[in-house]
């Protein structure tokens, strides 16, 4: 069983500039920050020494010390990136979801860019339906506060 969760903002600048600072590694843990129970994202890194381009492995290192690994499945600037967890989320998100698939699309608007940011989850068991939708109402805040920060974030840059 699957759910999934949407967060978006509209940024005034241009969407290849928008783009590029929401894929670039080092600007995650700038506007992706903690909210309750769901750490901020404190390192992304490359695996294998590869570009970050799909294929690419990444280990993505939240506040809490937990870790992600995910693979970068299309990076289309300045209109697409995707990505799916290839580990487990740590304790005690593993025991609603089994992996996740993250995608980011950039439209263009007559003041800048419009972004979405959609996470769709794999459940560990249909039984775990009722929790994991409250649990992921909290993740889709999280990531649209991350969202929120994003125009302040590029605008410092």
């Amino acid at each position: 069983m699957r759910i999934e969760v949407e967060a978006g903002v509209e940024v005034e600048r241009p969407i290849a500039d928008v783009f590029d600072f929401a894929v670039a590694l080092d600007s995650f843990p700038r506007f992706v920050r903690a909210l309750g129970p769901i750490p901020a994202i404190a390192r992304v890194e490359v695996l294998d020494g590869r570009a970050n381009e799909p294929g690419a492995r990444r280990r993505v290192t939240m506040s809490d010390g937990s870790e992600v690994l995910e693979e970068v499945l299309v990076l289309d600037r300045p209109r697409r990136h995707a990505y799916r967890w290839i580990s487990r989320p740590a304790a005690p998100l593993h025991l609603l979801v089994r992996g996740a698939e993250g995608e980011w699309r950039f439209a263009p608007t007559e003041r800048g860019a419009r972004v979405d940011w959609t996470y769709t989850f794999d459940l560990t068991t249909p039984l775990v339906w009722p929790l994991a939708l409250a649990t992921l109402q909290i993740f889709r805040l999280w990531m649209q506060r991350a969202l929120d920060r994003l125009p302040q974030e590029l605008g410092a840059c």
